[in-house]
């Protein structure tokens, strides 16, 4: 067991406890409860791919956990901020296409995986997840704030719906151009 490994599993552990913090009836101190521990996850994002390559530490369980651990923490915070009546309307719209994209993507990664194809995130993958991060984390703390501020949180949260489509739409395209490039040399 590695440190980023650690890492990684620590943003999987903080999940439920992020969540059960923001549906709380109890929300002003909860809220800020929230922000911190999802703060401390998003940096443990950051900091267990950099210490990867940095200690010379990357594994297959790493690329494993790693952007199902992403996946988790923000599908787990919509989800509660859907819950708590943060995200609603419309918006929840914006929630159920982003679950829909992390879904599909996983899904590829697994079937690509059969192939011995990796999936590698692209520039854009990862500035979709930090754009989600933000986005999340200033959803958590809108209700602490204006009204005008929780529109700007979620004109991020439709940000992070485009930057989502096409990177799924743009893992769509490769995982085909892989599944061809197999099949063809198969035959």
């Amino acid at each position: 067991m590695t440190i980023p490994n650690i890492l990684t599993l620590l943003r999987v552990l903080l999940v439920p406890v992020i969540v059960m913090l923001l549906i709380n009836e109890e929300k002003n101190i909860l809220l800020w409860w929230a922000f911190g521990l999802f703060l401390v996850s998003a940096i443990t994002d950051f900091l267990d791919g950099w210490l990867a390559r940095k200690l010379d530490q990357e594994s297959d369980f790493g690329r494993l956990i790693d952007p199902i651990a992403d996946k988790l923490l923000i599908v787990g915070v919509y989800f509660a901020l859907v819950e708590n009546g943060t995200i609603t309307d419309l918006h929840v719209i914006a929630f159920i296409l982003i679950v829909c994209r992390e879904v599909l993507v996983s899904a590829l990664r697994e079937y690509l995986a059969k192939f011995s194809i990796n999936m590698i995130p692209t520039k854009l993958a990862k500035l979709k997840t930090a754009i989600q991060l933000v986005t999340s984390a200033a959803l958590i703390i809108s209700p602490l704030f204006s009204d005008t501020f929780l529109l700007f949180s979620l004109i991020g949260l439709w940000l992070s719906v485009v930057i989502t489509i096409s990177t799924g739409y743009s893992y769509c395209l490769y995982a085909t151009k892989q599944i061809s490039f197999k099949n063809k040399f198969r035959k």
